[in-house]
């Protein structure tokens, strides 16, 4: 696994919950948002791609990172009060092969920092409830990575037939009520909570216009320098 899709097993209090996670799968886990603190900040902002599209704010990764730590530390006593805020997100239209086009949400730098953080800690959660066939959308695994297996699968026999599927706009059409809820199941930290309205809850800026983002999630990809399958939610 890349040290840029794994980078909350550098942590060692997430990885105490990933191991409360696998030992109590039933269990709602409590006092999550602390760990959101200016390390883990760091590790997120360390992630992001250097050539990655600019938010609404123009700001590029590089010129985030100059004065880092007075940002992040920053950034960080905002979270602590409750004063951060989410901006806007910038959509962004990219061609696909049929000649339609994929919108893309663009974050900020400083609010990929934050979803970066809070993916983390969800992940530390989640991760321990997939199974080992699973590769859509998880650290250090992606589409190849299930094709080397499926071919290994094929040689020896196994396989009667192969089914492939696609949801059509999936992140469109996600139920925001319901994922809240979903999340509600395993996680009991209402600032954490919140935290993840603020990044779901947010307008996106098309062209000229701001809108409200109802349904849809804009947050589809990971922040990281490598190329993953997918969620951005997470959180992008």
């Amino acid at each position: 696994m890349s040290d840029a899709t794994t980078s909350w097993i550098k942590s060692p209090e997430l990885m105490k919950v990933a191991e409360r996670a696998k030992r109590h799968p039933d269990q709602r886990i409590l006092a999550l948002a602390h760990l959101i603190d200016e390390p883990a900040l760091e590790r997120a902002y360390r992630n992001l791609r250097r050539d990655a599209v600019v938010g609404v704010d123009d700001v590029t990764v590089e010129q985030y990172g100059g004065p880092l730590a007075t940002n992040l530390q920053a950034l960080r006593a905002r979270m602590k009060v409750g004063q951060y805020r989410h901006q806007v997100i910038r959509r962004v239209n990219i061609p696909k092969e049929n000649g339609a086009t994929r919108p893309i949400g663009v974050s900020t730098v400083e609010d990929k920092i934050v979803q970066g953080a809070l993916r983390d800690v969800l992940e530390a959660v989640y991760e321990q409830d997939f199974m080992d066939c699973s590769y859509g959308f998880r650290p250090g695994r992606g589409a190849h990575d299930a094709i080397r297996t499926l071919n290994g699968v094929i040689r020896r026999g196994h396989a009667n037939y192969i089914v492939e599927a696609d949801i059509v706009s999936f992140f469109d059409n996600i139920d925001r009520t319901m994922l809240m809820e979903m999340l509600r199941s395993r996680i009991a930290d209402e600032r954490l909570m919140r935290l993840v309205g603020k990044c779901l809850h947010v307008g996106v800026l098309d062209g000229e216009s701001v809108t409200p983002s109802s349904t849809a999630t804009e947050l589809s990809a990971r922040p990281s320098r490598s190329r993953r399958s997918m969620p951005r939610p997470g959180l992008r």
